[in-house]
């Protein structure tokens, strides 16, 4: 009965990624070009108010758009794709703060800052 409703549980976590990513995938802002593995590989885990762990999936797809990121410019739209979309996508703010260091990436920037706009 348990791995039922485990089985359930996945489903519903796959089905609610799949329908996020397919109905936004236009809408992306110019800013998110390039920046689409940490958005898309990582719905499950930044739209999760609760404590919890990156799939080794999002955890690559984060390490990729990051490490895009590695001029001013780049910088800039990366924090500006996190800006727009996050919201429209529900992402979690502190699940993206945490994001970096649950899956020990070093980013050459200040991802709070980014996250936050402070």
């Amino acid at each position: 009965m348990g791995e039922k409703k485990v089985l359930a549980l996945v489903m519903l976590v796959v089905a609610y990624g799949l329908a996020v990513t397919t109905f936004t995938a236009c809408q992306l802002p110019p800013t998110c070009n390039g920046y689409e593995p940490l958005i898309y590989q990582c719905v499950p885990y930044l739209v999760n108010p609760g404590p919890s762990t990156p799939t080794p999936h999002c955890c690559d797809g984060a390490r990729v758009a990051i490490h895009r990121a590695n001029n001013a410019q780049a910088i800039k739209n990366f924090c500006s794709c996190l800006e727009d979309a996050g919201p429209n996508l529900y992402f979690q703010k502190q699940s993206l703060v945490l994001l970096p260091a649950a899956c020990n990436i070093k980013p050459s920037f200040d991802f709070s800052k980014c996250v936050y706009g402070d």
